[in-house]
């Protein structure tokens, strides 16, 4: 059974300001020169690629999209207004292939959401401290995520370029819930996920919905 995960980056968030998932860059791009705004989404998934905190490579000077293809065609809602679909993005990186999931889903006023992760395999994909409940593919996604929400969040004056989770716990029990195993593949849930910043912890605030078709998460700041 194929598992959907989408972190959720809103395209008002993710390409005027600096980008949301990819993660999110600021410039979000970490990756050696002056930083610089990401303008599409072959810019954002590069810059995605160049980030060392979201598994990329800053290292390799060259990168390209090489190929797109259809993973999910668009499912239209009932009105056929909004919909959503999936793709795959492959990357040039210095002579390797890269492939990434990219997913749309558009609302029914246009607005259009945009995530991107690294296509891997469940077995590759590691595991983060703590009693999250997410598998260990959505861990790596959130963490992913994360680490390039917090890098826009420190602001491009920031010198630290490093993060990694130390801790999660689970806020608000999964509600409305199916598993299948120890895996929730139904209802919603709240967990908290506090990333080390270079010696300071920063606190993440995670909510997650799942479906057989797939994740959805969205996160926000915890205030001190």
């Amino acid at each position: 059974m194929s598992r959907e995960l989408e972190e959720r980056s809103r395209r008002d968030w993710c390409l005027p300001r600096a980008i949301l998932l990819l993660f999110l860059l600021g410039g979000c791009a970490t990756a050696p020169g002056p930083p610089a705004r990401p303008s599409t989404l072959s810019d954002l998934l590069l810059a995605l690629d160049a980030s060392e905190e979201a598994g990329g490579d800053p290292g390799c000077r060259t990168r390209s999209v090489a190929a797109t293809d259809v993973l999910v065609p668009v499912e239209l809602t009932p009105q056929g207004l909004a919909g959503r679909w999936a793709e795959r993005w492959t990357v040039n990186r210095c002579g390797v292939l890269v492939p990434y999931v990219v997913k749309f889903d558009r609302a029914a006023d246009g607005d259009l959401d945009v995530s991107m992760q690294r296509e891997v395999s469940e077995g590759a994909a590691g595991r983060v401290p703590g009693a999250t409940l997410a598998d260990s593919i959505l861990q790596r996604d959130t963490l992913a995520f994360l680490a390039q929400r917090d890098l826009v969040e420190a602001g491009p004056e920031a010198r630290c370029s490093t993060r990694k989770v130390i801790a999660t716990e689970v806020l608000v029990a999964l509600e409305g819930g199916e598993l299948e195993g120890d895996r929730p593949i139904g209802g919603h849930w709240v967990e908290r996920w506090t990333l080390d910043r270079c010696g300071a912890a920063v606190r993440y605030v995670v909510r997650f919905t799942t479906t057989r078709k797939g994740t959805t998460f969205v996160v926000e700041p915890q205030g001190q």
